[in-house]
């Protein structure tokens, strides 16, 4: 149960940056102009991933793989509250897309649903650390992909 509200914490995060993300980004100093079919896309992409992730291991707990997917992608959302989302909210001094479902979302149910998979597996706190850090560069790497794709696929119909 807590890995599944941890799921729909994400979706309704990845759904509130879908929603302020790209006109927010147009604004931003820090962030780079993302257009609205490219980023919607992409978040599409990382949160059917996400969710894909959390079903292998409701699935199959048992299994160390899918255990260190899922720690690791908790860790990885936990981080991401707090960069880029709390860093450029400060930063700039206004609203950060994700800022608010990561804070009233993200944390608690992230939270609870790392303590309840380290109550029920034998991974080591220093085992999260590295898979939440593994799992967060790999997140970037895919989502950069993405955004090459996306900038591909959607710039040929303006062809």
């Amino acid at each position: 149960m807590e890995v599944l509200l941890f799921l729909i914490a994400v979706t309704l995060h990845n759904i509130e940056e879908a929603i302020f993300l790209p006109a927010w980004s147009k604004t931003s100093k820090y962030q780079k102009t993302v257009e609205p079919k490219v980023f919607h896309f992409a978040v599409t992409v990382i949160t059917l991933l996400a969710c894909s992730i959390g079903t292998l291991y409701l699935l199959w707990p048992s299994n160390i793989y899918f255990q260190y997917l899922q720690i690791g992608l908790i860790g990885a959302m936990l981080l991401n509250v707090i960069f880029p989302h709390a860093v450029a909210m400060i930063a700039e001094r206004k609203y950060a897309p994700g800022i608010v479902t990561g804070l009233i979302l993200i944390f608690p149910f992230g939270g609870i649903a790392m303590y309840h998979i380290l109550q029920v597996t034998e991974i080591a706190i220093s085992a999260v650390v590295f898979s939440a850090v593994g799992t967060g560069i790999l997140l970037l790497g895919i989502i950069l992909i993405l955004f090459v794709i996306g900038n591909r696929f959607f710039h040929e119909e303006h062809r």
